[in-house]
């Protein structure tokens, strides 16, 4: 249960963080300090960042940094922070306004008044107008320093432009005209992923903050009342669904941000809709004569901001107090030196993307990259594209934002129940922050109805072992009387159960007993490490759901909220479950039955057996990680293996001259998009077959080779047909096999993960959550450690209460007399 796991690792290293010594920062022998600094790797990569880390301690020898990072950075540094360990600086994503309040990161501003890396002038002077302002307090205080400096823009190919005619839109009227215009060329207009769908919510933001200005935008990521219900966001909302319903390149509901941006690559769409850090994430895969352009987002006519105005998203690096001056002034320092004229000149050339300093103008920049530098320069006014959240309140609203999205962006709600949805959700976090222990009863018969089933089945368990201890207790004077014999399977009552007479003087079958003191030298040492790194992380996170904790303020206690919101209120939880079930059900009534006739086969030595081992049993070489990954790229909609495969066997239909029918139903797999969030979970029963199939075949396999061979040649001889055998010999002496490998595909069901996780881009829709993912959401993207530790407490009884029914249900007791 992955996700229970890294539950259990945080309360471990939350338990574990006082006493472990912060990396780094004692035993370095070449240098007196080191500076620990996790940061993001992804659109601009590590090797600008490393190269800047070894030139700053050829400048100060007495100072190592210790600068890692990967695209997941976000999750680990949470950890981390939540365990009371923290780096020197950090880009992740987290509560900056908790830790803000809490003392806990730095104020850049009296440095910032002191002079630049060069000494000639003030380091503030050195970025660009406005961006130090997002994190600067009302009393003058600084907390966050920029330095990756992204816009969101439109890509085009101005080749294609040029050779017919069309021109850059300036509104957003021209815009739509432009599309149709693109389409009457047959060409796609845009490009966008529907696997990482919140890449839409470009279009939204700029369309929104076109119609209400700076203030109104503050406003609405404020949880202001009436916000969401705004005709001039539903007017934003309109234009988003309209662009993905109408415009978009066939099959992007199941592609992710590399294969959109590969369709506008390839020519299959005009446009594409990425930041400026576009080019060097497809460095390589960009050709040499691609002529790239960009503009800015279209506006309104009546629109009140300008159409200069530009969606930013600056890279923002935080960092820590330590209570050590000598740190924190090692630290500034290197910022000082990340952001000086030479290293932001350098990460021009190396990574091809702007900064949020001056030092670089349009001229630094490659030719594909001048109409980005260019309206960045020209740029009257910016605006956050991606504000981080204030509270752990604001956090939760992206899941809201996260569903309705999607329904929107596929025709399924109107712009109108868009916006009432999102100010339904966004009145409720209103309401909590004012009375935190307020819940909407929305689902109380099924919050019944499954405690009902657990209860049950609790309540059977208990009726089933009080009667097979009243059979054992029985059945024991015919045991030890002798002329009585009984057979008493899955107990240890010695010869005796097989009728063998027990005299009184005989000798007891062990060897002997062992004292206690050598049991707990046995015992003592793995139980002891059992109990540090299992039990007690396990105790406290059920403990923890009993609380209300962001992860970085106070912890409070709320007694069974968490639990009551789980049931009562989420509509997510509830849509998990569903999924859950749905993976616990169908992916076993497919792989059992297939393995089983794929063991039969091999076990018959059909023709190729053994190779077909082999390649089965491949799949289980690799890590579910790798497996998603694989399978992201087979179910790509346009050039990905299976959808390419099912059109070809369409073209071979035709060519043979097959049913017209079904030559036209292969070919209407062009484009299908089936990791879209309608269609994701019946794709996943190909992958389960393909990962599950070849251990179960080994295993029915095995047992099939223990079946006495004896039994067939009678058979055989009584003129039994060979699937006659396989239905009365064959299967019921594997029985017990199937039932456990059946039980484990139906526990895999309820545990699933990483699949779900990694198909959706880590942002699941409440559509596609399961438990285990809801529960990592609802921990790293909402912070919301004590909802989460209530899921997994949730999950875990769910789990154990199943398993146990399944194996008592599924165990075969037989009593002969």
């Amino acid at each position: 249960m992955l996700q229970i796991r890294l539950l259990l690792a945080l309360c471990l290293c939350w338990m574990a963080g006082p006493l472990v010594a912060e990396p780094g920062r004692a035993g370095d022998e070449a240098a007196s300090l080191t500076l620990d600094i996790p940061v993001l790797v992804a659109g601009y990569g590590a090797e600008f960042f490393e190269e800047t880390a070894r030139e700053f301690e050829k400048l100060r020898p007495g100072v190592r940094v210790h600068l890692h990072g990967d695209p997941r950075i976000n999750d680990k540094v949470r950890t981390r922070v939540m365990a009371g360990d923290f780096p020197d600086a950090t880009d992740a994503v987290l509560l900056y306004p908790r830790l803000i309040e809490a003392g806990r990161i730095l104020d850049l501003g009296p440095a910032l008044d002191g002079p630049n890396w060069e000494g000639t002038g003030r380091w503030r002077d050195d970025f660009r107008p406005s961006v130090l302002a997002r994190w600067t307090a009302p009393d003058g205080r600084v907390h966050g320093v920029p330095f990756a400096h992204a816009i969101w823009t439109i890509f085009y190919d101005k080749a294609l432009f040029r050779a017919h005619g069309w021109e850059t839109p300036r509104t957003w009227d021209e815009f739509f005209l432009l599309c149709e215009k693109i389409e009457a060329a047959g060409i796609a207009p845009l490009s966008l992923p529907g696997v990482t769908m919140r890449y839409g919510d470009a279009i939204l933001r700029a369309a929104h903050h076109n119609l209400v200005g700076p203030e109104g935008y503050a406003a609405y990521h404020a949880l202001a009342e009436g916000a969401r219900t705004d005709p001039r966001f539903i007017r934003a909302a309109e234009v988003l669904q309209r662009v993905s319903t109408r415009h978009l390149v066939r099959g992007w509901e199941g592609m992710t941000h590399t294969a959109a941006q590969l369709a506008f690559l390839e020519g299959r769409s005009a446009m594409t809709l990425s930041a400026s850090w576009f080019a060097n994430e497809m460095r390589g895969r960009l050709p040499e004569a691609f002529e790239l352009g960009a503009m800015n987002f279209p506006v309104f006519e009546e629109g009140i901001t300008s159409a200069d105005t530009v969606q930013a998203q600056s890279g923002y690096y935080f960092l820590f107090r330590t209570g050590d001056p000598e740190r924190e002034r090692a630290a500034v320092d290197f910022f000082r030196f990340l952001t000086s004229r030479e290293r932001v000149l350098r990460f021009a050339a190396v990574a091809d993307a702007p900064t949020a300093l001056r030092a670089a103008g349009p001229g630094h920049y490659s030719p594909r990259m001048a109409d980005t530098a260019a309206i960045l320069a020209t740029a009257k006014a910016a605006f956050d594209a991606a504000p981080a959240p204030a509270s752990a309140a604001q956090a939760t609203l992206s899941q809201a934002l996260t569903d309705a999205r999607y329904l929107l962006m596929t025709g399924r709600m109107t712009p109108e129940e868009f916006g009432a949805r999102l100010e339904a959700a966004a009145a409720v976090e209103r309401r909590r922050a004012a009375e935190p222990d307020y819940v909407r009863a929305r689902h109380k018969p099924k919050a019944a109805l499954l405690a009902s089933i657990l209860l049950g089945l609790v309540m059977w368990l208990g009726w089933h072992g009080r009667w097979h201890a009243r059979l054992a207790r029985a059945l024991a004077p015919a045991r030890s009387s002798g002329p009585l014999q009984a057979n008493v399977r899955d107990t240890n009552i010695g010869p005796a159960a097989a009728g063998a007479p027990v005299r009184p003087d005989a000798e007891p079958e062990h060897l002997g007993v062992l004292g206690a003191g050598k049991g707990l030298g046995f015992v003592g040492p793995a139980f002891g490490l059992y109990a540090a790194f299992v039990l007690l992380p396990g105790l406290c996170a059920f403990a923890w759901a009993f609380t209300r904790w962001d992860g970085f303020g106070e912890m409070s206690w709320a007694g069974r909220f968490n639990f009551r919101w789980l049931l009562l209120e989420s509509d997510v939880f509830w849509s998990a479950l569903k999924n859950n079930l749905f993976l616990m059900l169908v992916p076993p009534l497919v792989v059992v039955p297939v393995a089983l006739g794929l063991a039969a086969y091999v076990h018959r030595g059909g023709l190729g057996a053994g190779a077909l081992r082999v390649v089965l049993l491949f799949p289980n070489l690799l890590g579910g990680i790798a497996a998603a990954l694989i399978w992201l790229a087979a179910y790509e909609p346009t050039s990905g293996l299976v959808n390419a495969s099912l059109v070809a066997a369409g073209d071979l239909v035709g060519w043979l001259g097959g049913p017209r029918v079904v030559e036209n139903w292969l070919h209407g797999f062009h484009g299908h998009a089936w990791l879209s969030q309608s269609n994701l979970y019946w794709s996943l029963v190909p992958i389960y077959l393909w990962m599950a199939c070849g251990f179960n075949l080994v295993l029915y396999l095995a047992a099939m080779q223990a079946v006495p061979a004896d039994l067939y040649e009678a058979a055989e001889l009584d003129g039994a047909s060979k699937p006659r055998q396989f239905f009365l010999i064959t299967l019921p002496l594997i029985r017990e096999i199937l039932v456990i490998s059946a039980v484990f595909l139906v526990i895999g069901g309820l545990n699933a993960f990483e699949l779900v996780w990694l198909l959706t881009s880590q942002d699941p829709s409440a559509g596609v959550h399961t438990l285990g993912t809801f529960m990592v959401g609802t921990l790293f993207t909402e912070f919301q450690v004590g909802r989460a530790a209530a899921i997994a407490v949730l999950l875990f009884l769910m789990v154990l209460i199943a398993s146990l029914a399944v194996l008592r249900a599924t165990r075969k007791e037989a009593v002969e007399l």
